[in-house]
C-alpha cells in the first residue's frame, strides 16, 4: 500500500468510526448531545484551514458597525452553504445542502447530530459578528429528514 492509499484508508476508517459515534450520540440525551456538538462546531469556526472563520467574523465586526454591511462581507467572506439575510429581528439561511464540509467531502455519514455541530458553528460566527451571545434555532435541517436547512439567529 502506497502513501496514498495508507492515508486514504486511515481518512475512511476515521469516517467511519465518527460515524458510528455520532450514530451513537443519537441514544443519549438530546440536550448532552446539543451541547457535545455545539462544542464540535465551536471547534470547526476555530480551523484555520477556513480562516479561521471565527477569526474573520471578529475582524468584520470590528470593521463595521452597520448590520447589514456585517452581512454582505460575512456572505461574501465566510464559506457557508447559503446566504445570511435580515428578516426584522432575525437572520436566517436557507441551505440546501449540508454545511458540514466532512459530508459534503463524503467523509461522514449525515446524522441529527451533525445538525447539532453547524448549530455550534452558526452561535460562534454570529457571537463573534454581533458581539454579544445570541439565540440559533435550528428551523429545519437535512438530517432530520427535511427537505433544507433553516438557521435562525434572533437579535
Amino acid at each position: 500500500m502506497d502513501e496514498l492509499e495508507r492515508r486514504s484508508f486511515l481518512l475512511r476508517m476515521t469516517g467511519n468510526m465518527l460515524s458510528a459515534v455520532l450514530e451513537g450520540l443519537e441514544e443519549v440525551d438530546p440536550a448532552i448531545r446539543r451541547r457535545v456538538m455545539a462544542r464540535c462546531g465551536e471547534a470547526c469556526a476555530r480551523e484555520k484551514h477556513y480562516g479561521p472563520a471565527v477569526d474573520i467574523a471578529w475582524r468584520i465586526s470590528g470593521e463595521e458597525g452597520d448590520l447589514e454591511r456585517i452581512l454582505d462581507r460575512a456572505n461574501e467572506e465566510i464559506s457557508w452553504c447559503g446566504e445570511w439575510v435580515r428578516d426584522g429581528s432575525v437572520i436566517r439561511c436557507t441551505c440546501d445542502d449540508c454545511g458540514c464540509p466532512l459530508v459534503r467531502g463524503s467523509v461522514l455519514r449525515l446524522t441529527e447530530a451533525l445538525c447539532y455541530c453547524s448549530l455550534g458553528w452558526v452561535s460562534t460566527i454570529f457571537e463573534a459578528l454581533l458581539r454579544r451571545p445570541v439565540r440559533v434555532e435550528l428551523e429545519k435541517a437535512l438530517g432530520l429528514g427535511d427537505d433544507e436547512c433553516r438557521y435562525a439567529v434572533f437579535l
